[in-house]
């Protein structure tokens, strides 16, 4: 059986937010991280995840519009880690870029690209 992601459609993923006890008993906060994601593409983008690496589902989709070529749209992750799979499909289910999802560190990049043959971190002025 395929775990990946489970974790989040199972509601588990609301842990994120909350903070964590360490070994030594101090108190982790969640960081909460704003990330840009452009569609360079010629599709209509509905749905974008974005879950931990080591989750083994998505989760909800966290747009709250269609994102048009050539749009960008805004959206805040909470979580104590860097390493984030982001995943776009259009409005016939389709992943954009077709056959994959990217692995990013979103501690190091903020804006993210999708064209029709890659997504890819963008470097924004």
């Amino acid at each position: 059986m395929n775990y990946r992601k489970l974790l989040l459609n199972l509601g588990v993923g609301t842990l994120i937010s909350v903070p964590v006890v360490l070994a030594n008993g101090e108190m982790a906060k969640a960081q909460r991280r704003v990330l840009t994601i452009h569609n360079h593409t010629e599709a209509n983008i509905t749905e974008l995840y974005v879950s931990p690496e080591w989750s083994r589902y998505w989760g909800d989709n966290i747009l709250d519009r269609t994102l048009k070529p050539g749009d960008s749209a805004t959206v805040v992750i909470t979580g104590n880690t860097c390493e984030y799979d982001i995943l776009a499909r259009d409005a016939n289910y389709e992943e954009v870029p077709p056959g994959g999802f990217g692995d990013f560190n979103i501690c190091d990049n903020d804006h993210f690209g999708l064209t029709d043959h890659t997504m890819r971190v963008v470097q924004w002025p």
